[in-house]
């Protein structure tokens, strides 16, 4: 009988320390980052899960914010409709991701850390005697090739309407894979993200594209909802100071633009 009491109450206990320990790892804040190549992604063991999410890493421990934030990598769309019903605290790579009716959607008074990079689209060609520096130099014989879903702009679109065909991929990899096989006249690459690509496919050097031509051109940074500012000042500020010494380049690597 003094057993069987025994093994009931360390049951009890046992299920009381289960329920504490679930509680303080769901009580964790998350930031939504969107899933992009060599920026953030899944990783067997959390291994090189990208140099975006190395960086926010580095920020939330250098501010002893670990144990208070996890970085959650979701498709981006996901990603996005959780901030916007505010079931995250955070997320990346920042406002400058939502398009449309998305961007409608933003709450005014978000909170916008310093950029920590850019982003930029590149129209991208196999010939080097094709370099597209505007949008007169699109053909309407073009058949060219996007991953759904990047931040558009008129330029953009102008780009879109001129050609015979824009081809929607899942992934910068496929798109350049099109290119390679000639399956594709031109690509609408974006930067940095397509640095993953090239690296895969062990490409070097990059394919010709102009340098004085971005068809799109964003800021990434972090965004967060005002109830978190507090947290969110202590973040900006190491960004903002990974900046001015350098730390960011180092970060970043080769998917750093300046």
């Amino acid at each position: 009988m003094l057993s069987g009491k025994y093994l009931s109450t360390s049951y009890f206990w046992l299920f009381l320390l289960v329920v504490c320990v679930h509680q303080k790892a769901a009580a964790k804040q998350i930031i939504a980052v969107a899933e992009l190549s060599g920026l953030f992604q899944h990783a067997a063991n959390n291994q090189h899960q990208g140099v975006y999410h190395a960086l926010l890493t580095k920020a939330l421990a250098d501010t002893k914010l670990s144990d208070q934030y996890i970085i959650e990598v979701m498709p981006m769309k996901r990603a996005k409709l959780e901030f916007l019903k505010q079931t995250v605290a955070c997320y990346a790579p920042g406002e400058d991701t939502f398009d449309g009716s998305e961007g409608m959607a933003l709450p005014k008074n978000i909170l916008h850390s310093t950029p920590f990079n850019k982003a930029l689209i590149k129209v991208v060609s196999n010939n080097p005697e094709r370099i597209i520096s505007n949008v007169g130099q699109i053909n309407n014989s073009d058949i060219i090739s996007i991953v759904r879903g990047v931040p558009s702009s008129r330029e953009l679109d102008k780009i879109k309407e001129k050609a015979k065909i824009v081809i929607e991929v899942n992934s910068e990899m496929e798109s350049l894979q099109l290119l390679l096989l000639g399956r594709v006249d031109l690509i609408l690459a974006f930067y940095p993200d397509i640095n993953f690509a090239y690296k895969e496919l062990n490409i070097h050097p990059h394919l010709p594209y102009s340098n004085n031509y971005s068809p799109v051109s964003i800021n990434d940074n972090i965004i967060c909802h005002p109830s978190y500012k507090k947290d969110f000042e202590k973040i900006n500020k190491k960004i903002t100071e990974y900046l001015q010494n350098g730390e960011i380049e180092i970060l970043l690597n080769d998917y750093f633009i300046h």
